[in-house]
């Protein structure tokens, strides 16, 4: 306060605080003077006086901050003159890469005193290789997420390569949006980073091959720790049609993967080929697109999975995962494939789960008689994508299709695949995994119990020779049916008995049994539901159309109308008929096994007479020929299995005539 009053004295003598200057102020702000007086008496201070030194103030501030900027923009300029920058964007693999290689060289051996922790698991591959080392065998450490340690805000210097190099990370986004309320706080302490962040590489010196040679080392130190795991990339379609998740998986070795081993032989020449630099240069030079399609198909559990793991990891190749039922459209389909790199594998689960097959405009009433029923199966509801035939074979070899890569198509009914995407050019080769043979299941007994030399044996081989080992698993493999398990049952099996193998031969004809009989029960219970589907479905049918002609029958009251309805009547059944023997016809060409079509309308046999019917009695017929035609059959069906103990007999004559005669009875 007293210095302020003494500026206010000093104003005074300069004469800004004279009374002739409050007067002047009291004319053009009436009051002013009171309050200059009130302000004089209690806090020995004139207005003028606090208004000027605001002033001063704040012109003084503005002018430090001119100061201030000028200088910030010499130092950049300086910084530009005598250092070479290069920048990476916080989605590309490179900069996850170089913080890799910043965390395993630099924060390790240094007391670096600021730093980010994460003890959640990364979408990135920055961190997940050192874990590695520091595994530990401890169960309650391993159920703990380790905590990592990356660098944080601001910049990091160190010396490589005789070389003063500083990385900066960025702030961008939500990120800088958070940290605006720590004002002029330094970036390290205003929050912490959240994985996309942009680099900023910088070298002392007017050249940017020292920075490239430094990249190029943080690219070989991830490649070398890669070389013990599997690169498997994801995305979520639905939120960010991006593949920015990573997964590591340890190398798997194609002898794991049981399947016909001529078969296993052609495949891996055949990607072998493709890979061949000469390959390349035969395609470009005739023409052709340089592009590599696989289908494998098979029953669940027969190792389609497993092999393209196994492939990429045989091959040093990335694989990109995509669960093609996940992607919403054509749009992020395009987007995911046009951001591949030009040398990996592509695998697209379960491409038969979506339903691409182009309909013909005949069978357009048929699929809509399809979606009344209720009683729809777990592939119809499965398919929610919005992903087109036309779009998704446009990713595969349009003209804005990656060359390079090589795509794996996984399936397990390929006979519902549409014949244009199986086509030679974006399959070039189907390759069958079925259900385990008796070699392979040799073979797989050899795998599991082989010594390894990293783990000790397993209490019930201690002392076994690899002669008596062979012995066990031919005789194994002879209790195993051919082509009846799959591959991952007979390995559940073996893991459920690994730690003696003469226990697994023991017990291996009893877990055959047992495995039989629930198939067995599996394959009767889906034939029920399938044949009680059916049943259904039909009453349904005949329902329908008892009931619209029911409705027809309505207002007719003279038999030259009745005349004219049956014809109409056999009109459509005629046009009904000529469309179901060409969907059998296309059934056929299509390899569709189809026992059973029913005839989609009756046609009705009339009975003569001459003498005039009203409506009434129409109409009576017409609802008694619809309770036996409905209800008759498929109780008399249901009645017998119930006395059979479920199981339908193969043929009833009988009830194949009753139907036949009330059906025949609509007519009138």
């Amino acid at each position: 306060m007293d210095s302020l009053n003494a500026f206010a004295n000093t104003l005074s003598l300069l004469g800004l605080g004279s009374e002739s200057s409050v007067d002047a102020l009291e004319k053009t702000l009436p009051g002013f003077k009171f309050l200059n007086t009130f302000f004089r008496s209690w806090f020995r201070v004139t207005l003028t006086g606090l208004f000027t030194f605001v002033a001063l103030a704040g012109a003084l501030s503005s002018g430090v901050n001119s100061l201030r900027d000028g200088a910030s923009k010499i130092y950049w300029q300086t910084v530009r003159y005598i250092t070479a920058t290069i920048s990476i964007a916080g989605n590309d693999r490179l900069n996850r890469e170089v913080l890799n290689w910043l965390g395993a060289h630099i924060l390790s051996k240094r007391s670096t005193r600021v730093l980010t922790a994460n003890s959640e698991p990364l979408q990135s591959d920055a961190w997940s290789y050192r874990r590695v080392n520091t595994e530990r065998n401890d169960y309650h450490h391993e159920k703990r997420i380790p905590v990592q340690y990356l660098p944080t805000f601001g910049s990091t210097w160190f010396i490589y390569a005789r070389r003063i190099f500083m990385i900066k990370r960025i702030m961008t986004g939500s990120t800088r949006w958070h940290s605006a309320s720590w004002g002029s706080a330094p970036e390290e302490f205003r929050g912490a980073p959240e994985g996309d962040e942009p680099l900023l590489v910088m070298c002392l010196g007017r050249s940017v091959e020292p920075i490239k040679l430094f990249l190029e080392e943080c690219r070989n130190f991830a490649d070398k720790q890669r070389e013990a795991y599997i690169t498997v990339r994801t995305s979520k379609p639905q939120y960010d049609p991006s593949w920015d998740t990573t997964i590591l998986r340890p190398l798997r070795s194609l002898e794991t993967v049981h399947f016909d081993e001529k078969i296993k032989q052609e495949l891996v020449s055949d990607i072998q080929n493709y890979l061949d630099s000469n390959t390349r240069k035969f395609y470009n030079k005739r023409g052709i697109p340089y592009r590599r399609g696989f289908l494998l198909h098979g029953p669940p559990g027969t190792g389609k999975t497993s092999l393209s793991l196994a492939l990429a990891g045989m091959f040093g190749l990335e694989l990109y995962l995509l669960h093609v039922p996940s992607v919403r459209e054509d749009g992020t389909l395009e987007k995911l494939f046009t951001t591949l790199p030009r040398r990996c594998i592509v695998l697209l689960e379960d491409v038969d789960a979506i339903g691409l097959r182009r309909t013909p405009a005949k069978y357009e009433d048929e699929k809509d008689e399809d979606e009344d029923d209720d009683d729809s199966d777990s592939d119809s509801e499965s398919r929610h994508s919005n992903i087109t035939l036309a779009g998704f074979l446009n990713v595969l070899d349009g003209v804005a299709s990656q060359e390079g890569r090589i795509v794996l198509m996984t399936s397990n009914h390929a006979d519902k695949l549409d014949s244009a995407l199986v086509r030679p050019g974006r399959v070039d080769r189907m390759v069958y995994l079925g259900n385990i043979s008796q070699r392979s299941s040799e073979l797989m007994f050899l795998r599991m119990y082989s010594k390894d030399p990293d783990a000790p044996l397993p209490a019930g081989m201690v002392g076994m020779t690899e002669e008596e080992l062979k012995r066990l698993a031919l005789e194994f493999s002879q209790q195993i049916p051919q082509d009846i398990f799959t591959p991952a049952q007979l390995q559940g099996y073996l893991l459920n008995h690994r730690e003696s193998p003469v226990e697994a031969l023991a017990q291996v004809s009893s877990w055959v049994k047992e495995e039989m009989a629930i198939m067995e029960a599996a394959n009767e219970r889906a034939r029920k539901a399938a044949e009680g589907k059916k049943r259904r479905k039909q009453k349904k049918k005949k329902k329908k159309q008892l009931e619209k002609a029911a409705k027809d029958l309505e207002g007719f009251d003279s038999d030259e109308a009745l005349e004219e309805l049956k014809k109409k009547m056999e009109e459509e059944t005629e046009k009904n008929s000529k469309k179901l023997r060409e969907k059998r016809e296309g059934d056929k060409k299509r390899g569709q096994d189809e026992t059973t079509v029913e005839n989609t309308v009756e046609k009705e046999a009339t009975e003569p007479s001459t003498e005039k019917k009203s409506k009434d009695e129409v109409v009576s017929n017409r609802i008694a020929v619809s309770n036996a035609s409905v209800e008759g059959p498929d109780k008399e069906q249901e009645d017998k299995e119930v006395q059979t103990g479920g199981q339908t007999p193969a043929a009833d004559s009988g009830s194949e005539e009753k139907s036949s005669e009330n059906t025949n009875g609509i007519q009138n």
